[in-house]
């Protein structure tokens, strides 16, 4: 099975990171990045039907200008029911801020806050997690 994973974050540096790091410890082959969280959830709902065109695992940053991460957890919220799979997202943040914390985990598809830098650890168990 492959896992599907998307990043939704404003710094395309980060991207970059990321992706050198998927790329040098070949893990989730076929990632996809976005800037922004807005066009995001309009393909999401445009794609809700196709389980191939959905990712499986979703990296989020919650501080983004103008659509922020927690604007991206409501509306994803109300297309969860649509989606024919399950799909994780993982809050990625450079402030780990106990609040933010506890307000994400009143979302069950919210399934950990990843502290930036991202670890290699981290990438591979998740990436072992999926691939089973």
């Amino acid at each position: 099975m492959m896992c599907r994973l998307l990043m939704i974050d404003d710094n395309p540096i980060e991207h970059f990171i990321v992706q050198r790091m998927l790329d040098t410890y070949k893990l989730f082959p076929n990632a996809v990045h976005s800037l922004d969280g807005k066009s995001t959830i309009q393909s999401l709902k445009e794609n809700i039907n196709q389980s191939d065109q959905i990712p499986d695992v979703i990296f989020l940053d919650l501080n983004m200008p103008e659509f922020s991460g927690w604007e991206f957890l409501k509306h994803f919220n109300n297309l969860i029911p649509g989606f024919n799979k399950e799909i994780e997202v993982h809050i990625v943040s450079s402030s780990i801020d106990p609040r933010d914390i506890l307000k994400s985990k009143k979302y069950s598809f919210v399934k950990s806050f990843i502290s930036k830098p991202f670890k290699k650890q981290m990438l591979e168990d998740l990436f072992l997690k999926w691939s089973n």
